[in-house]
This record gives structure tokens, sequence and C-alpha cells, in this order.
């Protein structure tokens, strides 16, 4: 029955377009046009809008950069748009933007609209990217490379922001383009206008929320910046763990600092970096001849455990010890970079609390929030050394996909060493019960600060010393959608007739441009939720599957003929 709507649906596009002179017996007659534009623009498009820097960072500078280069990249899209709406007589791509001084950073969006109706359908992508890391891997140089994915080699559009967000964005302004295209001159789009949304600050500060407060959020949008197809997304807690410095020792060797490299509470850093230093310069000497074997030889609380790559090095007197990441580097997935990788900041934490707990260094801040660091987590991700604390896993977040702990940044500053942990968490960690029914997000907020406070409470019982301080921040809530719902139903559909195989679903631990607006969907273009290499998410050689991008575009694509369809039959 449903199927059979959506046909004689289809038949009534066909029929008005015919009407109109266009030459289309339906929406299928679009392809052409579609796989054109996909085999000839998508590249060098996408590459464009990777050259320019639109990352955020800790830089007193970092806000004016982004915001000169966004300006940058709205014009280069305003250009596509120009450059199309030459060749069209009536349907055009209508540009919009929405701009607003926000308490720390510019909240902005822009993009282009299709016809002037009141039911808003919204394709949303984001054009703000997190810092690059180490610039040795040439982020802002775009490339197509061959790397195996999916059991096979396939070409890779390889750059900072080629798969989040930029790629997918450059293939939501295609299909605008070319549903314009195949409209042009009929009344298709009365009543109806499909929004193409970019968002500037989905990495901090996500604009589009503070946009639909002002403008109401559209009846209908997918988030373009995911996977096929997400069904919840974890809540999201930001805690800030510290310890004072305290005095230098006046003897012994004692860890100066650790620092974790450059990047966002969201990425597993490129490189961490402790600082060796003592009065016994003698004692230095034979820690930076012996200490990568020492390394090499730690147990770790697990046998199977795979440490990250070290480099010694001196810095005068001082001995430099360098951790580097392996895998993946999302922090929303540190399950898959303990499964196949190395965090840089693991690595290297607990096998200096080790030499702390051996007499090798003088007892300090720094060596106590290692102390911390190791008794709380040690190389685990899921909270299994305090499970009645840390670990909480339910029907939707399932086993080996419940609340995740990713151990991203540790700085030693001139009074304290602070650790910073990007937390994906389940439904048992957030203060009201879901029902099992209702969509969106969990009201209220996570136990989080009663949690930190009995642990931290826990390990000064085991351990005295300093006292270690916590203070965290809910950041988002669980949102958990149906899959039944005809929202959903809709995206299936139109995933089923593009590709010919059921639509998966997801519960992922990242924080999308979807939630807490039920009336969004996050849904592509990639097809695993494997982040690590060779995609690379968030990380090193960041690099978009042009093959599996381009099937995200034809599944759209489909997604918005069908709302055409579904308008018009009505």
């Amino acid at each position: 029955m449903k199927r059979d709507l959506v046909h004689h649906a289809r038949l009534a596009v066909a029929a008005l377009v015919l009407l109109a002179g266009c030459g289309s017996s339906d929406g299928d007659d679009n392809r052409p046009y579609l796989e054109r534009m996909l085999a000839e623009r998508f590249v060098p498009e996408a590459s464009e809008l990777v050259k320019l820097q639109t990352y955020r960072s800790d830089d007193p500078q970092s806000e004016q950069r982004m915001v000169e280069n966004m300006a940058s990249a709205r014009d280069y899209l305003l250009g596509l748009a120009e450059e199309f709406n030459r060749e069209q007589r009536t349907l055009k791509l209508e540009p919009f933007e929405w701009r607003r001084a926000g308490p720390t950073q510019t909240q902005w969006v822009f993009g282009f609209r299709l016809g002037n109706g009141p039911k808003r359908i919204a394709i949303l992508a984001h054009l703000d990217t997190v810092p690059p890391g180490n610039a040795d891997w040439r982020p802002f140089e775009p490339r197509v490379e061959t790397r195996d994915y999916r059991g096979k080699p396939q070409p890779f559009l390889v750059g900072r922001g080629a798969v989040d967000d930029k790629g997918p964005g450059i293939l939501g302004m295609i299909v605008m383009r070319s549903l314009a295209k195949l409209y042009d001159g009929t009344n298709a789009l009365d009543g109806m206008t499909i929004e193409l949304i970019f968002d500037t600050s989905e990495e901090t500060d996500v604009s589009t929320a503070y946009y639909f407060e002002e403008v109401g959020a559209p009846d209908f949008g997918l988030v373009f910046d995911a996977v096929w197809t997400v069904r919840a997304e974890k809540g999201i807690e930001r805690p800030v763990f510290s310890v004072p410095l305290g005095p230098v020792p006046s003897s012994g060797l004692y860890i100066e600092a650790f620092n974790s490299g450059p990047g966002a509470t969201n990425q597993i850093p490129d490189t961490v970096t402790a600082r060796i230093n003592g009065s016994d310069v003698a004692a230095l000497d034979a820690l930076a001849a012996g200490v990568a074997q020492l390394y090499q030889q730690h147990g770790f609380d697990d046998p199977q455990y795979r440490r990250a790559p070290l480099e010694v090095t001196r810095d005068g007197k001082v001995v430099i010890l360098t951790t580097k990441v392996l895998g993946a580097q999302h922090g929303s997935v540190p399950e898959q970079n303990r499964a196949s990788g190395a965090n840089p900041v693991i690595s290297l934490a607990n096998f200096l609390a080790h030499k702390v707990d051996d007499g090798t260094f003088v007892p300090n801040g720094v060596g106590r929030m290692l102390q911390f660091m190791t008794w709380g987590w040690g190389t685990t991700v899921f909270g299994e050394k305090h499970p009645d604390l840390l670990e909480r896993h339910d029907q939707v977040f399932q086993q080996g996909n419940g609340t995740s702990y990713a151990l991203t940044r540790v700085t030693t500053g001139p009074q304290a060493v602070t650790l910073g942990i990007d937390i994906r968490y389940a439904l048992g960690h957030h203060a009201v019960a879901w029902d099992g029914k209702t969509e969106g997000l969990l009201p209220g907020t996570s136990i989080f600060p009663d949690v930190f406070g009995q642990l931290v409470s826990r390990f000064q019982q085991v351990s005295p010393g300093d006292a270690v301080t916590v203070a965290t921040a809910n950041a988002a809530a669980p949102d958990v959608r149906d899959p039944q719902s005809p929202l959903f139903q809709r995206i299936s559909g139109a995933y089923e007739r593009a590709v010919g195989s059921p639509m998966p679903l997801a519960a992922i631990g990242g924080g999308t441009d979807a939630k807490g607006q039920v009336n969004l969907v996050a849904a592509g273009p990639l097809f695993t939720v494997s982040f690590g290499p060779p995609i690379n998410y968030h990380g090193l050689d960041e690099g978009a599957p042009i093959e599996d991008l381009q099937l995200g575009a034809r599944i759209l694509n489909q997604i918005m003929l069908d709302e055409i369809a579904s308008k018009t039959a009505k």
C-alpha cells in the first residue's frame, strides 16, 4: 500500500514535469545530471573548501582567522550558485544567511533555498573542522589517494574536513543543483522550501540550534554528517580534574610537565610529551639511555595492550619523552583506538605513574595526576576499573557501546595539572530514566557530579595525598529515536530504493546537529561506524571514501525526490 502511494506520487510529479515541457518522465531522469556532477564536480569543489582553515583553537587569533576563512568558503559557494543559476529559468538557488555575536564565538549559519513555501525540508552539513594536529600530513593540501576500505581499494579525498564535513556539504550542494535542474520550470515545489544549511560551529557551539530558536526548526531535515542511520546519540559530559602542582622537588628526578599536543577535547591527541627533570645530571643521563627499554618492558594492566611509540630526546639536561598516536582519534570512539591503535596519553601516563609508584620519580602534582588516571581508568575505555561508578550500558547503547571515556587533554600549568576527558554516556548515567518510547533529548542532566565526587573520594582513601578536584559540565543529554517512526520509515524507504538493501541503524557517541531536534535525523554519508584508518575521523590523514560518499549522495537525492513527490501527491 505504502509503496503504491509513493509510486503514484512519483508519477504525479513526472506528469507535472512533462506538462511543463522539461522532457523528463520520471524522477529517475535526474540521474544523468546527478551522476555527471558527482563524477566531475565533487572532488574539485570539495577540495576548494578543504584548502580553507576553518577550525577553532586556543590561539587568540583563532576566531578571527576562522571567520575570515569561513567567509571565503561562503563566497566560493555563492559563486557556484551564481554560475548554476545563469542556466535556470524559474527555480534558482537563493542564498540566505543568519549571524549574530555569541559570548565566545560567532553564531552563524548560511546556505541556499529552493522554493518558498511554508513546508520546510532541510539538508544540514557543517564547514568548521577540528584542528589539524600535526601539519606534516599536509591537512590543507587536498589530494586523491587509493586506500583499502570495506574490502576493496577505493579512491579517497584526503584533507582536513574531507569527510567531516566539507565533502558531505558539497554533496548537499550537488543534490540541490540536481533538484533545481530537474524541477526548473515546474510548480513541483509550490508550497515547499528545501534548505541547504551550513553550520559554522558544529564542532564547538552548534550555531544551528540558535538559528532554529529564532526561525523555527524545519518540518523534516537530514543531517548529512554521520553514518546511515543514527537512531540514538549518547549524552556528552566534559569533566576537568585538577591537582595542585606543588613545590619543585629539591632532590631526585621528577616529572616536570606532562602535556597533550594541540587539539580539542573530542580528539585523541597526535602526541603527548613529558619532561623529566632533576638535580642529578648523571641520573638523567642514565634515564635517557635506558628509558626506552623500560617502556617496552613495562607490564600494563592488559598483557595484550598495544603501547604508543615512544621517542626519547633531550632539552639540555631535561629528558623529553614523546608518545605518538596510533589509530582512531575521534573522542567518541575510544574503543576503536583501544582495539587497533594506541592513545599516547594512556600509554605514557600508565608507564610514568608506575615509575612514581616504584620510586624512580619523586612524587609531585604531575605524578599524582598520572597515578589518578592510571588508578581510575588504566588502559580501559568503558570504566571497567570502577564499574559500579563508571560502567553503564543498556538496551540502546549495548555492551561494547556503553559509556566511554577518552582521556585526551592533560595540561601542566603554573599552579596545577589538569585532565580533560571526553565522555559519551549511556542512559544509566543520566539522572532521568528513559521511558522506552519518548523521542528526543532526555530531560534533566547526568549523574556525573555525584559519580566523580565518589571517585575522587575513593582515590583519596586508597592513596592519601594532595586532593584531586573536579569540575564537570553536561554538554548534552542522550537523544533516542524510534526507528519505527514515520520519519525513519521514509528515510528507510528511500535508502532501500537507492541501495537495494535494508537501512542499517546506529547508536553512536557523536554529537550531531540533529541532537535535540526531533524533526532532524543524522544519516550518512558513511556506511560503517568505524572512524579509524583509513577514514581517520578527527585524526591525521583524514580521508573521505569517494565512492561511498557518492552513493550517500544518491540516497540523499532519493530522499528529497520522495519528499517532493509526497507533497505533490497530497
